[in-house]
């Protein structure tokens, strides 16, 4: 009644819970759409310049090949013979594409690695950063991000492809007891290979926001899902289906240049019919592969930002997790 003013007595109610993993990675790209966006478009950008390069040379490399294909199917079709590629052709054809399939995928690497490095560093801004100094940032780190990205894919691809080259072992090995020991080796392998993805996902926002190497990122990775996997499983799954859904639909939308691709090829390789049917196979994919990235990655990245963020409060740490609701460690008693 003096004019003083009383503080407000503690309630003892506990502060209203964060908002979800999704939703507060998107409010966070609401609140600069732009930012967002154009570090996408130049990431995707430069990867699709990069690998449009490496499929042309590709594409250099094996033209005798298809130039003798097309040599003798058109003789074989003079003498009303049929033909089919000589073994010569398609393993010279597997070569080139045994050597141009790691180049792209480290390409693949080195991008992602950049573009998951920028879009952590924009949601964990405390002002905000412009799309320079955001991308300067994101490349000084490239060897890192991309050597995660490498090594997180190397573990995950390779546990698949020994699943797989032990399923097509026992078909050769047990060819009576291969069709219950090939559902016994798919049923240990999905899970297995899950497992070791979900537990690496938080690896590439470990290493941009802690410095951290590949190995000590993948393992900084590991232990902040250990113990939460089946919660972080919940909030990654939407995101891989995401992605895989936006690369299918673009796929399909990208069908009809199918036969645009295959004319321009058949005009530039003078009726290269089996030229003109690998840039009409070839074309569709690059396509949808870049515009699913751009579509998609700003949502996915920052997502998995905001997660790390979120598991590493739950452990009472704070790195990186500046300016993300719900990631800041609850105070000691």
């Amino acid at each position: 009644m003096t004019g003083t003013t009383e503080e407000p007595a503690d309630t003892g109610k506990a502060p209203p819970p964060a908002p979800g993993v999704l939703r507060t990675a998107l409010r966070a790209l609401a609140q600069r759409p732009g930012l967002s966006c154009v570090l996408a478009l130049r990431g995707t950008a430069w990867a699709t310049l990069a690998g449009t390069v490496v499929l042309l040379l590709a594409l250099a490399a094996t033209w005798p090949a298809f130039t003798e294909m097309q040599q003798e199917a058109d003789l074989a079709r003079r003498q009303e013979d049929s033909y089919a590629p000589e073994a010569d052709n398609i393993g010279e054809l597997q070569l080139v594409a045994a050597c141009a399939l790691p180049v792209l995928l480290g390409i693949a690497a080195f991008a992602f690695g950049v573009l998951h490095t920028a879009h952590s560093l924009a949601v964990t801004h405390v002002r905000p950063a412009a799309v320079g100094e955001l991308w300067r940032r994101a490349r000084r780190q490239a060897g890192r991000s991309a050597a995660v990205q490498a090594c997180r894919g190397v573990l995950v691809g390779g546990l698949a492809l020994a699943g797989a080259l032990l399923w097509s072992l026992a078909d050769v090995v047990l060819p009576a007891a291969e069709p219950v020991l090939g559902y016994v080796l798919l049923g240990l392998l999905v899970p297995a290979v899950v497992v070791l993805r979900v537990g690496l996902a938080l690896a590439p926002a470990a290493a941009a926001l802690e410095g951290l190497g590949a190995t000590a990122a993948l393992q900084r990775s590991w232990t902040l899902v250990r113990g939460a996997w089946w919660r972080t499983t919940v909030r990654v799954a939407p995101l891989a289906a995401l992605t895989v859904t936006a690369y299918l639909m673009l796929r399909y939308a990208a069908e009809p240049a199918d036969g645009a691709a295959h004319a321009l090829a058949m005009a530039v390789s003078s009726g290269n019919t089996y030229f003109a049917y690998a840039v009409a196979q070839l074309a569709p994919v690059a396509v949808a592969l870049s515009l699913s990235a751009l579509l998609t990655l700003p949502f996915t990245h920052t997502a998995l930002t905001v997660l790390y963020a979120r598991r590493c409060a739950e452990r009472g740490e704070s790195p990186g997790g500046v300016g993300i609701p719900g990631s800041t460690p609850p105070p000691a008693p």
